[in-house]
C-alpha cells in the first residue's frame, strides 16, 4: 500500500484484471484504461459501436471507485494515427477521449500525428519511440490539422472540467453510428458519431445530419 501524501497523484500501468480491485488494494489513484482503449479504436476499425458502448458501460462501473486514467495511444502501443483503418475516423476516437470520464492523455507525438507500429521484437518500440525533430518547423506538414483538432478538444475539456467525473449513456446505437451524452449534474456534452458512408440524422433530441464518416459535438453551455 502507498503511502498518502498531499499533492500527489499516483497511477500505474495495468493492461488485465480487476482494475477497481487493483486500485483498493494498492493504494493507487488510477491505473491505465486498457479496455477502453481497445474498444475505442477496434469499434472504428470494426464498425462496431456495440463494443464501445460494452466497454464504456464497464468504465462508468470504474468511476464509482476511481477515475481511470484514459487514452488512445501510449508508449507500448502501435500510434492511432497508424492503428486506425481509416484516417478519417482519428477525430471520432480523439472526441471519445475527450467527452467520457477519466484522466485522459495525449501521447508525445499523437499530437502531430506520427505513426508507427508496434513489434513484438528487440528494438520493436523504436518506431513507436521516434525523437522528436530540434524545432516545431521540423514537424511533418500533415500532423498541424491533428495538432489543432487537439487544441479544440482540450478546449471542451478545459471549459467543463466536470467532464473528469461524467457518466456516459448511450442515446442511440447501431453499428456505424452512436450517440454519447456525458453528464454531471445539469452539464452535458453530447457526441454524436457517424462511420457510415451515408450522412446520418440520428434520432436525438434536436439534433442536425452527421456527414458520412463524420462526428459532431454539442454542449449544454
Amino acid at each position: 500500500m502507498l503511502p498518502r501524501e498531499r499533492d500527489v497523484w499516483y497511477f500505474g500501468e495495468v493492461i488485465h484484471g480487476d482494475y477497481a480491485e487493483y486500485v483498493a488494494r494498492s493504494g493507487l489513484d488510477s491505473v491505465t484504461q486498457y479496455e477502453l482503449w481497445k474498444a475505442i479504436w477496434s469499434s472504428l476499425n470494426d464498425g462496431n459501436f456495440f463494443e464501445l458502448a460494452y466497454a464504456l458501460g464497464r468504465h462508468d462501473a470504474l468511476l464509482d471507485t476511481f477515475v481511470p486514467q484514459t487514452f488512445v495511444g501510449n508508449h507500448d502501443v502501435t500510434r492511432l494515427a497508424t492503428r486506425l483503418g481509416d484516417e478519417r475516423h482519428l477525430g471520432h476516437a480523439l472526441a471519445i477521449l475527450f467527452t467520457v470520464g477519466g484522466v485522459p492523455s495525449v501521447y508525445s507525438g499523437d499530437e502531430q500525428a506520427f505513426r508507427g507500429t508496434k513489434e513484438e521484437r528487440a528494438g520493436g518500440d523504436d518506431a513507436i519511440r521516434p525523437a522528436f525533430p530540434g524545432s516545431p518547423d521540423e514537424l511533418a506538414p500533415h500532423g498541424w490539422p491533428t495538432y489543432r483538432l487537439h487544441q479544440e478538444l482540450i478546449g471542451v475539456r478545459r471549459r467543463n472540467a466536470w467532464l473528469t467525473r461524467a457518466r456516459t449513456t448511450v442515446e442511440h446505437l447501431t453499428n456505424e453510428t452512436v450517440a454519447l451524452r456525458s453528464t454531471h449534474g445539469d452539464d452535458w456534452v453530447l457526441l454524436l458519431l457517424n462511420i457510415s458512408d451515408q450522412d446520418q440524422q440520428l434520432p436525438v433530441s434536436d439534433t442536425p445530419v452527421v456527414r458520412a464518416h463524420g462526428w459532431k459535438l454539442l454542449t449544454s453551455t
